[in-house]
């Protein structure tokens, strides 16, 4: 639970290390210093299974000495594999590993391991290699002899550090834990001379107190595992989420600390006149007069010419390697690239100084102590023209669009010789897009057809760089995996990706993806018409923070940053946009909660044309400001203009096969070119192409698509899709197979229901009655069970005991919308017990979130009773709610002609094109339409 404090970023020669006082394992007792704890195995049963945490630190003359107890009682075999390898790791050209105890404890007796000869192992482990990260530490390892379940296992070390940067300076970091974590017994000491200045802070959570004097030495204690923290909101400042450390060193103030740095840097950066980094210096001073071009093409110089390599060895973590062994060896950590860029800088003269920063939780360090742990990265600070530049080595993709563009960490130590404070680095809004979205659609097929798209996304700087690697690999499959990725996540609902093309711009850093293929239609049906919401691109920014909690409404909000993106697109529409109109301002320009956003949308020519910038700034809302925030954010969303189709738009059911046909042609032709496009794996394409056939009416061309699909990869999903298909081409015995097929894949018992009914549709109701009879029902699935027995038993020609089954399904449930419509459709369908059957059938319109199905059941009761107005009102309200419904369509054209309607034949030639079996299903129910 200690913190290692470093720089984690220094660089490292792969030539091997000599040999070093510290790099062998130490044995020997305990320093005196150290109040060690007691244990007394007879007792542990029933404690933690931790019994000893004990960390204990002395600060003397720029040294520090840690000593760690950890015993832990070994209750189980997952313990015994977490324990069984003891694993220590030290750095030794700071100090020495020293092993006091490696004991077990067992049915009373101590075996002392160390006098039984166990050695350790001592390796140069480099967990962060592959990310170039050498952190210069060794590992002692050794796996425990003999331990087994039962036994206590008791580990007793030191680890001295004397940092070859620090001098007589020092810094203690220690972890505090939190409940839930247990131990039996848990503290953390630190202690120092009396005459040492030292200082100390840790979250006021922590409770520490004042340090105690005894026999010369001041003592700071703190009792393991604190009280567990009171959660906070995820959206809060770092500063509230963090958790307890202990925080120990002799730096007075930030000033010292930035006052004690400075001087490695300044040394390291100070390079030989018409030397190799001087001639750098001198090239690109040829190429510009511009101060600001000069430090951008400083920055593109270290990031592109010099690799990324962190080395912890001879002293590395905090001292920074000279600029012309960095220029001349060609890789750095962030110090190294940092002084070869104050190098470069200094030589063109341009103002500019080393500064630390702390890459995460930046934002709680004007609260923490000042200390050098408290910093995990170096950029440069520059001043040009009256502006602040920050500057980063180990970032991407600099270029001058962007170098003015502030990283978020909210604050930084300048590295100066009288010192400084910390620098708020004051954010400001980017002038080049980290992101920009040019989407062209194409929905001129109809409203209700998907829709071709091409969509460009470009990244500038870091983000375009983050393609660079991708480009050069040029790797067909790479582009498949992540074309499945995209028609997953990337928002474009129910569709597939046919192409994929990766470029990168070195010059200018811009990575480039195009993007083609097929997506979902954008417009959704909403309140009796067609409409797209032109402020799509903006969904993904809102502003909801929960503050409810009496404890929270003091907190802030944090709000992330800085960021700029920008998105265009444009859609050809139907009809080339006749009837079409645009509700709200074609221009919005708005702000809330640190977003500032420009949305745009114009009509014209056929198209809609559109867009939106939105930029977020780093920093936080006032408690005071969050409740105005969210509601500039909901009122941003509700002046967002729409675009709105006609009341008179072409259905695909309204299209002869010759029109449907030829609007479904290029449509069919991106999903065959994303099938060939797709990995073997992946049948996304394959799918989404049968469902368009199956949702084009085209049955034939659609079950040769499902048949492809469950050929290549079966499932419950593919078949009961088959079935449905199978159905429409009234094909019921096929249907039938294919949902036994499903059930025995998933023998969920909605498939079961509708498998009962076919087999009684298709003569076979003791075979459905005796599936029924064999399910376990749960009670969120009574409807459905209900329903499919009252079919079963309707079709068996007993209606009273299907109206039994129904009655009692609804006793058990009165208000249970589902339970009352199928009541209500039974009644209608079978055409029995009308006389109190609308009363009912209103029940559940009134009861029913979304009403459609109870209002169609109730209008089929209407026409049963030869009330056509209702049944006609009822129709209608349904098709206004769901247009799509094959059935409902059929039975307004029914009723129409049965009112002397002849447009009813309209409705009925449509509902046929969209379900060719409706007319057999309600001609067994004696429905037919007047002829």
């Amino acid at each position: 639970m200690r913190f290692n404090p470093m720089l984690m970023c220094a660089v490292v020669l792969f030539a091997p290390a000599p040999a070093m006082a510290g790099d062998k394992v130490l044995q020997g007792k305990a320093p005196d210093w150290v109040t060690q704890a007691t244990l007394d195995p007879a007792s542990a049963k029933g404690k933690p299974s931790q019994l000893i945490a004990d960390y204990q630190y002395r600060i003397e003359k720029g040294e520090v000495f840690s000593y760690v107890d950890n015993a832990f009682r070994i209750d189980d075999p997952d313990t015994l594999m977490a324990q069984n390898t003891v694993s220590l790791t030290w750095l030794p050209d700071k100090g020495d590993l020293k092993i006091h105890h490696l004991e077990i404890y067992r049915d009373g007796k101590v075996i002392d391991l160390l006098a039984n000869g166990a050695k350790f192992d001592v390796i140069r482990r480099e967990p962060g290699l592959e990310s170039r990260l050498l952190d210069g530490e060794l590992t002692a390892t050794l796996s425990v002899p003999g331990l087994r379940v039962g036994d206590i296992l008791r580990t007793t070390y030191t680890i001295s550090t004397h940092d070859q940067a620090l001098g007589n300076e020092a810094q203690v970091l220690q972890a505090l834990g939190s409940e839930p974590w247990r131990v039996d017994m848990g503290r953390a000491i630190v202690s120092w001379p009396q005459d040492e200045q030292m200082y100390w802070k840790a979250e006021a959570k922590a409770g520490v107190k004042d340090p105690e004097l005894r026999n010369g030495y001041r003592y700071l204690t703190v009792k393991l595992p604190l009280a567990e923290p009171k959660e906070m909101p995820k959206d809060a400042p770092w500063r509230y989420q963090r958790p307890s450390v202990l925080r120990v060193g002799t730096y007075p103030s930030w000033k010292d600390l930035s006052k004690q740095m400075a001087p490695y840097y300044a040394a390291a950066s100070d390079v030989a006149a018409g030397g190799a980094v001087a001639k750098q210096a001198a090239a690109i001073m040829q190429k510009s007069n511009d101060p600001l071009t000069r430090a951008a093409l400083a920055t593109r110089l270290v990031q592109d010419q010099v690799s990324y390599l962190l080395n912890g060895l001879n002293g590395g973590n905090y001292l920074p390697q000279r600029a012309e062994f960095t220029w001349d060896k060609r890789y750095g950590d962030c110090k190294a690239k940092s002084v070869l860029l104050l190098a470069l800088l200094k030589q063109m003269g341009i103002e500019a100084e080393p500064a630390l920063v702390a890459s995460s939780g930046g934002d709680a360090l004007p609260e923490i102590l000042p200390i050098p742990g408290d910093f995990d990265h170096v950029i440069v600070h520059a001043r040009i023209s009256g502006t602040d530049y920050w500057l980063d080595g180990t970032s991407t993709g600099t270029r001058l669009a962007n170098v003015a563009d502030v990283p978020p960490f909210h604050y930084a130590l300048p590295l100066r010789a009288g010192g400084s404070d910390l620098m708020p680095m004051t954010t400001r809004d980017e002038t080049q897009p980290d992101l920009t979205i040019t989407g062209r659609m194409d929905h001129s097929a109809g409203v209700d057809f998907p829709q071709l798209f091409t969509i460009t996304v470009q990244g500038y700087g870091a983000s375009g760089a983050a393609v660079e690697s991708m480009a050069d690999a040029n790797d067909p499959k790479l582009l498949r995996r992540l074309a499945g990725t995209f028609a997953e996540q990337g928002g474009i609902g129910q569709g597939a990706v046919s192409s994929i093309r990766v470029s990168y711009d070195k010059e200018n850093a811009i990575g480039r993806m195009v993007i083609e293929g097929i997506a979902s239609p954008s417009f959704k049906w909403q309140d009796g018409k067609f409409v797209v919401d032109t402020g799509g691109p903006t969904d993904g920014i809102d502003f909801n923070p929960d503050r409810a909690r009496p404890e929270w409404r003091d907190i802030p909000v944090a709000t992330q940053g800085p960021s700029y993106v920008r998105i265009d697109f444009s859609m050809a529409l139907p009809e080339h946009g006749k009837g079409f109109s645009l509700s709200g301002p074609e221009r919005l320009e708005t702000r809330f909660a640190n977003t500032r956003i420009i949305a745009t949308g114009k009509l014209a020519e056929g198209m809609i044309r559109g867009g939106a910038e939105i930029w977020q700034t780093l920093g936080e809302i006032a408690p005071a400001d969050v409740a105005e925030a969210k509601r500039q954010a909901r009122r941003i969303k509700a002046e967002l203009a729409k675009l709105v189709a006609p009341t008179t738009v072409t259905w695909r059911w309204d299209l002869d096969e010759k029109q449907r046909q030829a609007k479904a042609a290029p449509i069919l032709a991106a999903y065959d070119k994303a099938i060939a496009f797709a990995l073997e794996d992946d049948f996304n394409p394959l799918v989404q192409k049968a469902q368009f056939l199956q949702g084009i009416y085209d049955y034939p061309a659609a079950l040769a698509a499902y048949n492809q699909l469950i050929d290549k990869s079966p499932s419950a999903w593919a078949h009961l899709q088959r079935s449905s298909v199978l159905l429409a081409l009234g094909r019921r015995p096929d249907a039938i197979a294919d949902l036994k097929s499903a059930y025995d894949l998933e023998p969920a018992n909605g498939t079961a229901f509708e498998l009962a009914k076919e087999l009684a549709y298709d003569g076979k109701a003791d075979d459905a009655q005796k599936l029924l009879e064999s399910l376990a029902v749960q009670e969120d699935e009574r409807a459905g069970f209900a329903d499919a027995q009252a079919t079963v038993e309707g079709l068996k020609g007993d209606s009273k005991d299907a109206l039994t089954v129904l009655a009692d399904a609804i006793a058990d449930k009165p208000e249970n919308s589902d339970v009352l419509n199928s009541d209500c459709w039974f009644r209608g369908l079978f055409n029995v017990a009308l006389d109190t059957a609308v009363s009912e059938c209103t029940h559940a319109v009134e009861r029913a979130s979304s009403p459609a199905a109870a209002l169609d059941s109730r209008a089929l009761v209407e026409f049963r009773l030869g009330n056509y107005d209702a049944a006609l009102a009822d129709l209608n309200s349904v098709l206004k709610l769901a247009p799509a419904i094959p059935a409902s369509r059929f039975m307004r054209g029914v009723v129409r002609l049965k009112k002397g309607d002849d447009q009813g034949r309209e409705d009925i030639q449509a509902a046929l094109r969209m379900s060719p079996s409706l007319a057999t299903f309600y001609a067994r129910h004696g429905i037919a339409p007047i002829t």
